[in-house]
């Protein structure tokens, strides 16, 4: 389990406390990765980790569900059932133990529910899940008369029973409650096990099930699916979601165009947004590395610009001329105060470099002498008469600038562009490596816009005013694909500075309605939250170091909290946004 703040020694604690629990130490029951925003939610799951390897053989309930599921019975109700059920006894097994989880369990369900904007209560197994939280935390929620009549009776298992009597009494309720969700016998594939009839069990020979063979069918690996998520996940995950825009019926942005159009726009990206600076086999290389998951059959393209690359697009680079006047004109309206304001970050900066890169004196009983103080060796019990210089080991730094390029950031062109030419300015200046890149989204494509590289001089970070905003953002993709030029960097230290105003939202594209280019779900919701929260874990796992500055509505914060953790900054003013990387920077620094 990886905690969201990236912090080794809290991982080593929780993992540490997961196999303490387990007892079984040969086991590698911290694989499963999640991301939390609480301590208390982060070690409240690795007790739970370790509680469930202690106390449930998973290959018994596999075969109870595999061949009760096989028999006819509603997988999402029986499925339920077991994580209820199993969770209860787990959790009450454990406190049993050690009574001091409840605290814990009690804070960590208030920091998981007070993310939620939406409580799943569409059916009766999720209304059930609601409740049992909500009785843990020490409420009393009102339930109807079904719910509560189906608690009762999963409140009566004995928490001691062996597993196989625990799975009767789970078939018990389902028989009991949900009798007319057993598939009927014809509608059952021809090697299924036929009972009396849908509902009638003989429970002489409830263990048979023990004795299948499991063979590696789809049901087999959807059971085996199911297991590890029911065995490395809590029950309160899937009560409540924390984009109240992105429901199970929302329907999905699909934009489906036609194969003649489809082939113009690969043909002719060139054509709107410039040449690429990488040849094709490099952009190949790449989207084959980075183009995985729910980016799958998306491209990335490079890109200095329509100004400084090969473009034909006349309109384009009309239009792109224009709006780096009007950032230009807007910068020189104040030009005096951030100009003002770029001396003043240089001079910071240096001051803490060169204070940071001076040499350490300490004196010691070996070493180099010290003439001076020679004498101390007859003459005083403080016989420190040696010295060593200590040099600065931090290393070099290496920064990446990525700002939000799409349509919503439109309002802020202006201020945004002025803000990362005061920050390139300053850093150029003291000599740190540093690149500006923007980054939007269209059709299937995600754009980065090199604005400054690296070496670049001075008088070539003007070409920041050419940033303007246009598209949807992939923020996942495109930061792991500029991540890949800082890990190709040798500075030792290696940060990245994200400035969004929103959340992760991109189409797909769809040849026709019955098959699309990326897959079965648009870049949206808690979708492109996870996985841009899961590259920015990434890169943290890779000795980058990661800042998310949030510009966007209040409202969205939760999601960026998600997906930055603690080094995340929320400012309404994006003309703070050079003050809050100096402050960042200089804290790095130091530390």
């Amino acid at each position: 389990m990886k905690w969201i703040y990236n912090n080794y020694e809290f991982e080593n604690r929780i993992n540490n406390l997961s196999w303490t629990i387990s007892g079984k130490y040969n086991e590698d029951i911290s694989a499963s990765e999640q991301d939390y925003t609480s301590k208390d939610v982060a070690l409240y799951f690795a007790i739970m980790t370790g509680a469930r390897h202690k106390y449930i053989e998973w290959n018994i309930v596999k075969k109870y569900l595999y061949n009760r599921i096989k028999q006819g019975y509603d997988s999402n109700i029986l499925l339920g059932l077991v994580q209820v059920v199993l969770n209860i006894i787990v959790e009450d097994r454990v406190i049993q133990e050690r009574p001091g989880i409840k605290d814990i369990r009690k804070k960590a369900y208030k920091d998981m529910l007070d993310g939620f904007t939406k409580i799943y209560k569409d059916d009766v197994i999720q209304k059930i899940k609601y409740v049992i939280v909500l009785e843990n935390m020490g409420k009393h929620p009102s339930v109807d008369g079904l719910s509560r009549r189906i608690l009762n009776c999963i409140r009566k298992i004995d928490i001691n029973l062996p597993i196989i009597e625990i799975l009767k009494e789970i078939d018990n309720i389902y028989i009991k409650f949900f009798e007319g969700k057993v598939i009927k016998s014809q509608d059952i594939k021809e090697n299924s096990i036929e009972y009396k009839n849908d509902t009638d069990i003989d429970f002489d020979t409830f263990s048979d099930f023990m004795y299948e063979e499991l063979y590696e069918d789809e049901q087999n690996e959807m059971i085996e699916s199911e297991i590890s998520n029911i065995s490395s996940s809590m029950l309160i995950e899937s009560v409540g979601e924390i984009d109240i825009d992105i429901s199970k019926n929302a329907k999905e942005r699909v934009l489906y165009v036609d194969e003649k159009t489809l082939d113009k726009i690969y043909n002719k990206m060139e054509h709107y947004y410039g040449k690429s600076y990488l040849n094709k086999n490099e952009l190949k290389k790449i989207e084959t590395k980075n183009c995985r998951n729910v980016h799958e059959g998306c491209r990335i393209h490079f890109t200095d610009g329509v100004l400084r690359s090969e473009c034909s697009n006349v309109a384009q680079i009309k239009y792109v001329t224009r709006q780096k006047e009007n950032n230009i004109g807007k910068f020189r309206d104040k030009a005096k105060i951030h100009k003002r304001n770029i001396i003043k970050l240089k001079d910071s900066l240096s001051r803490i470099l060169i204070e940071e890169s001076e040499t350490s004196r300490v004196y010691s009983d070996c070493g180099t002498i010290h003439a001076n103080r020679a004498w101390r060796a007859t003459k005083s019990s403080n016989n420190k008469i040696f010295y060593k210089d200590i040099e600065n080991e931090k290393g070099k730094y290496v920064i990446d600038i990525l700002l939000d390029g799409s349509g919503s950031q439109s309002r802020n062109q202006a201020n945004v562009a002025t803000q990362a030419y005061i920050i390139a300015n300053a850093l150029t200046m003291v000599g740190i490596p540093n690149r500006v890149m923007g980054f939007s989204s269209f059709m299937d494509y995600t754009i980065l816009k090199r604005f400054k590289d690296y070496e670049d001089k001075i008088e070539e970070i003007e070409n920041i005013f050419e940033y303007f905003c246009a598209g949807n953002n992939r923020d996942g993709l495109a930061i792991k694909s500029t991540c890949d030029g800082l890990l190709n960097r040798n500075e030792e230290n290696k940060i990245l500075i994200v400035l969004s105003d929103g959340k992760p939202n991109d189409i797909k594209i769809g040849k026709d309605r019955e098959r699309s280019i990326r897959g079965e779900m648009s870049y949206r919701g808690m979708i492109g939250i996870k996985d841009t929260a899961n590259e920015v874990r990434r890169a943290r796992q890779q000795n980058i170091l990661v800042l998310g500055v949030f510009t966007g509505k209040e409202n969205d914060l939760e999601a960026q909290r998600l997906i930055y953790g603690r080094d995340f900054v929320y400012t309404k003013d994006i003309e703070r946004f050079s003050d809050i990387v100096s402050m960042y920077l200089k804290k790095i620094i130091r530390n």
